[in-house]
């Protein structure tokens, strides 16, 4: 008798244990996937589906399945990776060693706070100058220029990169237009996938804070911009061998500009 009672005292403490949660194990949740105002997935599916047909054997309805989409190719980024710079505010704040990132397709400098792991837009208006600099040793000195006499409000509130500052100063606008795939129509160019691509414009500022872009960067375009002295730049890039195909050059003819 007393052994039946043991027994059954033994099998309700293991049904209690049994029934308790492990609270030391970490909850397994499953959530849906975040979907749009029309009830879509918000994130890109590779696979597309598209017209839905009737099978005549079964009189099933089925739908064709379009998985030639091939992603993006490019980034809107500057440097697709973090990498660690300063920001120089207008109120003479500076933040260094801080990880940014350049959005040249929205044209808007990104923050990464360690403490959180996530990223804020750095409201132009309050920022002057910021570098990036590049795991190889690279900078660049991204700078905003307001006081510039334009219509432009994007030119006014934008950044340009700094190639070389003087009396006649030479900046660089970087963005990155973006194009999506074009492969569904019949007479559609079969590209399939979206893709982000450098756009690069080059300006000339002057003392007096007017700002000239010159149209197809090049030798003779940039000698056309600077015409005003009359100087002889074409024996000058013969004697300096300037090729004209990096910033270096571009950089070599307007510090020669500035000499006159």
């Amino acid at each position: 008798m007393k052994s039946t009672i043991l027994l059954l005292l033994l099998m309700g403490l293991c049904t209690i244990v049994g029934a308790q949660t492990d609270t030391t194990r970490a909850k397994r949740t499953t959530k849906a996937p975040a979907r749009t105002s029309d009830g879509a997935p918000s994130t890109p599916n590779p696979i597309q589906v598209v017209d839905p047909v009737v099978d005549p054997g079964s009189f099933m309805m089925m739908r064709r399945i379009d998985n030639r989409y091939e992603g993006v190719q490019g980034t809107p980024y500057f440097l697709n990776d973090w990498v660690i710079g300063r920001i120089d505010m207008m109120n003479g704040q500076q933040y260094d060693k801080v990880p940014i990132k350049y959005d040249a397709h929205n044209q808007n400098l990104v923050l990464r706070r360690d403490t959180s792991r996530d990223s804020i837009i750095v409201y132009p208006n309050y920022v002057k100058q910021f570098v990036l600099r590049a795991d190889d040793g690279a900078e660049w000195l991204f700078r905003r220029y307001p006081m510039v006499k334009v219509n432009d409000n994007d030119l006014k509130n934008g950044y340009f990169i700094v190639l070389y500052e003087g009396k006649t100063s030479l900046l660089k606008r970087v963005s990155k237009t973006f194009k999506k795939a074009d492969y569904k129509d019949p007479y559609s160019t079969n590209v399939r996938y979206d893709t982000y691509k450098n756009d690069f414009a080059y300006y000339l500022l002057r003392p007096d804070n007017t700002l000239t872009k010159v149209k197809k960067m090049g030798k003779k375009t940039l000698f056309d911009a600077l015409n005003d002295k009359g100087a002889n730049f074409e024996a000058f890039a013969m004697q300096e061998k300037l090729d004209f195909k990096s910033d270096t050059d571009f950089v070599r003819v307007v510090k020669y500009y500035d000499s006159l």
